[in-house]
């Protein structure tokens, strides 16, 4: 969908910062940084500043409760669920659990047989093995009737999770949730696995806990918050780590990839996250899980290769299914929100699938699979400003089970509510008057000929690691003039050498290299861009990263 580029306007007038040069001034103001230290904060993340773990009400009491399964050697299980943000949690809380010397169980829940989320067979499964202690990861702040067998059954239940309560809170030992509303951590966008790290971190490892950081980075990556506040220090300090990760098998996925000296939040959500996800996709997460814990080489190379290959398959399946939905869209685009549903289509790739339309059709999506128990379940991806799980609550009287977050959530439930479900969602996009508009590519400042220079791209280059909530500058530029045209990479991506001023500037824009029948040499253009660096034969050189050209005649 064409987007409308449109410069973004500033509530408040530029501070005044004479240190900075004024296009950082106003790039940092857009994001709510006018003070010189919340400036130096961002700028410079620091470890330190990361806020006290017991600030959580609970934490102590699961603090204690650990240590004294630990000194009483009692069977201590984690309970997970099996996408990326809850692997990189479940190893991060195992490898904690194993330096202080114990050597836990685990359980992760199979996405086609069990779906998401606790479930009361498997309480009883760890029951029967002895378990005395469970400690839940991304998952658990809905299970009400798994806390109760919990207590009934006389095992000891810590929660740590950090998505929506959409009911009652379950009765358990301890609940550590930045979104609790009984509790009042100053920080509420925590991923699975930062609620995880943060309990690793209040049992005091003597810092061995900094060695985890990677995965952690890896999962707050992968599941989409915010990277501000600890977030931005998390992955910020996870990067340095993963540049010389002491686990094989992260190790045995870089090199997998091919990558050597990449340590970026691309490497982190577009590199190594779709690899861990597809075990729970395609098979089943666990093979992930083992991969993260390994401290066998052998072992790792071989389950590296496993993802890699169950990774190759996922993307088929997304790109099969994706076609289908895309089919069943054309029918109801009008509709403000949009539900598609296929008899056959794996449960593993649906969210990518939502995902994939939300933002092609700029607005929610929700994909269900129907299965032949009569039941159907789905995944849902939202937009900005439109809180899916609320919208899902809305409709929760034709639902079975549903949670999640404001941007991305799941449900199930039978298939003969499924057109009642959409009415209902529908009724509440009227509601909340969900207006749906042609997508904007909202800039963030337009660059000056005398703005492109390497102590601004510094500056930027600061700004990072770039994610949702913190993404990288969106540039205007007018007054480009064509210089050179070609194509690279077998013709897919746009190659130009352009004039802007008295800079000779290189830009390069991915997948547009059939826009090179369309522009000439000579010609003036205004390009939307990020600013960026390229390096080849050690040579290292500023470039425009294309979004989007208009041209000008």
């Amino acid at each position: 969908m064409k987007k409308n580029w449109k410069l973004k306007e500033l509530s408040i007038p530029l501070p005044e910062m004479p240190e900075y040069p004024s296009l950082i001034v106003r790039l940092l103001a857009l994001r709510g940084l006018t003070t010189p230290e919340v400036i130096r904060d961002y700028l410079n993340p620091d470890y330190a500043k990361l806020h006290d773990p017991f600030l959580f009400k609970d934490m102590q009491k699961a603090v204690q409760r650990i240590r004294t399964a630990v000194d009483k050697q009692e069977k201590i299980a984690i309970y997970a669920d099996y996408d990326t943000d809850a692997i990189t949690a479940c190893s991060v809380v195992y490898l904690g659990l194993k330096k202080l010397g114990i050597t836990s169980l685990y359980y992760i829940p199979d996405r086609f047989t069990e779906g998401y989320g606790m479930n009361t067979e498997a309480v009883r499964k760890l029951h029967e093995q002895g378990v005395k202690l469970i400690i839940t990861v991304d998952c658990g702040i809905n299970a009400v009737a798994e806390a109760e067998l919990c207590r009934e059954l006389g095992i000891d239940l810590i929660i740590t999770d950090h998505h929506e309560l959409t009911g009652e809170l379950p009765d358990a030992f301890a609940v550590i949730n930045p979104k609790n509303p009984a509790d009042e951590y100053p920080f509420q966008y925590l991923t699975g696995v930062g609620v995880a790290f943060k309990l690793i971190q209040a049992l005091n490892l003597n810092g061995y806990e900094k060695w985890l950081l990677d995965l952690v980075a890896i999962g707050t990556v992968a599941d989409c918050q915010d990277l501000v506040g600890e977030n931005r220090i998390l992955v910020s300090f996870g990067l340095k780590v993963l540049a010389k990760t002491r686990w094989p098998g992260v190790k045995a996925m870089l090199i997998n990839a091919g990558i050597t000296n990449r340590f970026d939040s691309f490497t982190l959500g577009f590199i190594l996250a779709p690899r861990i996800n597809a075990a729970g996709r395609i098979k089943h997460a666990e093979i992930a899980f083992k991969l993260l814990v390994t401290e066998n080489k052998d072992e790792a190379e071989y389950l590296a290769t496993e993802l890699n290959d169950l990774n190759r398959h996922r993307q088929m399946l997304t790109d099969q299914i994706l076609s289908e939905a895309r089919g069943q869209v054309q029918l109801i685009v009008e509709k403000k929100i949009l539900l598609v549903s296929g008899s056959d289509w794996p449960k593993g790739v649906v969210g990518l699938v939502a995902g994939k339309l939300s933002e092609e059709f700029n607005r929610p999506v929700l994909v269900a699979s129907a299965g032949s128990d009569g039941f159907a379940t789905g995944s849902a991806r939202s937009v900005a400003n439109f809180n899916i799980v609320d919208a899902m609550g809305f409709a929760k009287q034709h639902l079975h089970k549903y949670g999640g977050h404001s941007q991305a959530g799941g449900f199930t439930l039978k298939h003969s509510e499924l057109d009642n479900f959409y009415q209902k969602l529908l009724e509440y996009a009227e509601v909340q008057s969900l207006n749906i508009e042609s997508p904007v590519l909202d800039l963030d400042a337009e660059l000056a000929p005398a703005d492109l220079t390497w102590e601004n791209l510094g500056y930027i280059e600061k700004f990072a690691p770039f994610g949702f909530g913190n993404p990288k500058p969106k540039l205007l530029g007018q007054g480009f003039k064509i210089l050179d045209i070609r194509t690279v990479g077998e013709g897919k991506h746009l190659k130009l050498k352009l004039g802007f001023g008295m800079h000779d500037v290189e830009a390069i824009g991915f997948g547009q290299g059939a826009l090179s029948m369309s522009l000439r040499i000579g010609q003036n253009i205004s390009c939307a861009f990020e600013l960026t660096t390229n390096e080849w034969n050690g040579n290292k050189t500023m470039q425009l990263k294309i979004i989007g050209i208009k041209t000008n005649d």
